[in-house]
């Protein structure tokens, strides 16, 4: 094998450093909305990044009052707010690449940017911040998982949920409704979802709590919306008259998720409904509802049969609500 001269060495070193030097070279720019409260951008830049990304992307940003204090970082220009970057390879102007991703981006009304991507974005602010629902965070129950790199949790150390979601596995998120400040709902359907066809989810609270009811299974024998509104003191006496929902939107830490189930299963002697929820920091629990319906999936008798609470490699039993949410309580400090 022939010997590398210091020449090509050199060559080549000098390449790196100015790939290095100017990873990011900015072409052009295009206005695909400008309205009364914020405006919209592309940006397309050559990325030249050794070993890595290369060719042509488009970056979107957002302008408005309330962005104007944004710095300048890499691809985000100082008072814009970056949202997120696309494929334009083989583009030739910024409103060609503009063309191709901008149906991800659905202006509601003059302060409302709906921005749909894997994960579910919205501002109600005109783009000063974002709230998300991330379907990474789903129960395994619900998610045809796909092959990853040995490097990805369980066997690895890196958190690789978003793989399940990319591709031909990217959400489909349809039907939005927003009912005012801080309440949104959607469904979202994908081949990645397990056992349903669609789920509907909704914030009341500016994306604290998020509430997921499946669709679709083919074996619906309860109603979400039902046991949603079950009151807390029908499960357990000494709590105060509000509905279940309402219950763990006060209990629950802010960027939580239910999900309410649309099935029965056995549990012990008993029928429960399965309630799932978790929150941001990785803690999950299980709440196991005994129950009696009608034909038409409305609960008639019920009571709380058991539930389990886990955070990190700690798995407690959950005897009551009231235990539930000293345990919340415990896990915040």
């Amino acid at each position: 094998m022939k010997k590398i001269t210091w020449p090509v060495y050199i060559a080549i070193f000098s390449a790196l450093i100015t790939a290095c030097g100017n990873p990011n070279q900015r072409l052009d720019e295009y206005m695909f909305y400008d309205g009364p409260q914020f405006r919209l951008k592309v940006v397309r830049y050559y990325r030249n990044i050794p070993f890595n990304q290369l060719g042509e992307q488009a970056v979107v940003m957002c302008q408005s009052e309330n962005t104007k204090e944004f710095p300048s970082y890499e691809q985000q220009d100082a008072g814009w707010h970056m949202l997120g970057a696309g494929d334009a390879q083989g583009s030739k102007t910024a409103k060609e690449a503009a063309l191709r991703i901008k149906h991800d981006y659905e202006v509601f009304d003059d302060h409302t940017l709906i921005v749909k991507m894997s994960i579910f974005n919205i501002s109600f602010d005109a783009c000063g911040h974002f709230i998300n629902w991330d379907p990474g965070r789903l129960p395994q129950a619900l998610i045809n998982p796909r092959e990853k790199p040995d490097s990805c949790a369980p066997d690895g150390p890196v958190d690789c949920r978003h793989y399940d979601f990319e591709g031909e596995g990217v959400p489909r998120y349809e039907q939005i409704q927003v009912a005012g400040n801080g309440q949104v709902s959607f469904t979202a359907s994908t081949p990645t979802f397990k056992g349903v066809e669609s789920l509907y989810i909704e914030t009341r609270n500016n994306g604290d709590v998020w509430h997921v009811e499946t669709a679709g299974s083919g074996k619906q024998q309860l109603k979400p919306d039902a046991l949603r509104s079950l009151p807390v003191s029908a499960l357990e006496n000494g709590l105060e008259d509000v509905s279940l929902e309402d219950w763990f939107e006060a209990v629950l830490p802010a960027r939580s998720m239910v999900i309410w189930p649309d099935v029965l299963i056995a549990c012990g002697k008993q029928r429960c409904a399965e309630i799932r929820f978790n929150d941001s920091e990785g803690n999950s629990g299980t709440l196991y509802i005994a129950m009696h319906t009608d034909s038409a999936g409305i609960p008639g008798e019920v009571s709380f049969h058991s539930g389990v609470y886990n955070t990190g490699q700690t798995s407690r039993p959950i005897k009551s609500l009231a235990s539930l949410r000293e345990s919340l309580v415990s896990s915040t400090k």
